[in-house]
């Protein structure tokens, strides 16, 4: 089970990003629909994040009080941000890295990844609904491999962060999806670094990869030890780069264990069609979707259980 909509964020629009922030900025309100999830759903796997500390606290609390509640211990995939800095600061989510990522897709299918990224519903979604003052490289300069050289992990902030899950018991670390842009700059060493970091904490790790056209085939040509990837899979193609064919040839070739998110395209793509296309189709090992209200839990897992032969 993913973490949306309960960290407010809808992938509809900033009115149903308001809406969900209020109807889960309660511990009881989220601790019945996990319930509910549990019970009903036969869900025993939940995405936990730590980069929106006020409503991410409330997730937890919820996990616990269902936990109580049910008698059931959830697995916890944790997604957590890792801090890449160049000269002190950090970079993750910075407009140069976003310049970088548009110029590596853009380099692997031009015009066609820009006609896919200007009909994209999310991208549409994140950017507030315009495309006025999308970063690229001919607005933003992208990293060079002499600003990459000076990247560092600050593993005094990753600390602050781990330290959000403390008392968790975690089944699957996830590195964020900044594995895109070491990958992308080469910086194959940090990431290996940060692996080897995170494999004295936790026995399975997995990493979130937003670029999978992209960063897939860096990270299988590497050889990166990771124990799976997760990466959005979806029959539109929603929010898959450079292309939606082009990353599932990449997700296709893969030597380890995928993990879809997004099946639903951003609530766009519902019913079984959805868990058709990424379990029987291209054959991914599971999938994670994010449910808010029981009738969404009870629609849609009643549609996965129906692809996978357990309805």
């Amino acid at each position: 089970m993913g973490i949306h909509p309960y960290d407010g964020c809808s992938y509809q629009s900033k009115e149903r990003d308001v809406s969900n922030f209020r109807a889960f900025s309660r511990v009881q309100s989220v601790a019945d629909v996990l319930r509910y999830v549990v019970e009903e759903g036969g869900i025993t796997a939940i995405q936990i994040d730590h980069m929106l500390p006020e409503l991410d606290r409330l997730h937890l609390q919820a996990i616990w009080e269902t936990e109580q509640q049910t008698g059931t211990r959830l697995g916890m995939v944790a997604y957590i941000l890792i801090p890449v800095t160049l000269d002190g600061e950090i970079v993750s989510y910075s407009d140069r890295a976003h310049s970088t990522f548009y110029g590596r897709n853009e380099a692997l299918a031009g015009q066609a990844f820009r006609d896919h990224f200007h009909r994209d519903d999310i991208i549409r979604y994140n950017l507030g609904d315009t495309f006025d003052g999308i970063v690229t490289p001919e607005t933003v300069p992208p990293y060079t491999e002499e600003d990459a050289a000076r990247f560092k992990i600050d593993y005094g902030v990753l600390e602050q962060y781990l330290g959000f899950f403390a008392g968790c018991d975690i089944l699957v670390a996830d590195p964020g999806a900044e594995i895109d842009l070491l990958a992308m700059t080469g910086r194959f060493d940090l990431i290996r670094e940060y692996l080897g970091f995170l494999r004295e904490r936790f026995d399975t790790v997995i990493t979130s990869v937003h670029h999978a056209g992209v960063t897939l085939p860096l990270l299988e040509a590497e050889d990166i030890p990771v124990d799976g990837y997760l990466t959005t899979v979806n029959a539109p193609g929603t929010f898959m780069f450079p292309t939606r064919d082009v990353a599932i040839d990449a997700i296709r070739q893969t030597t380890k264990p995928v993990i879809a998110i997004k099946p639903m395209a951003g609530g766009r793509y519902l019913g079984p069609k959805a868990f058709e296309y990424v379990f029987n189709e291209i054959g991914v090992s599971a999938s994670m979707f994010g449910m808010g209200t029981m009738d969404q839990v009870r629609e849609t897992t009643q549609a996965a259980r129906e692809v996978l032969g357990a309805a």
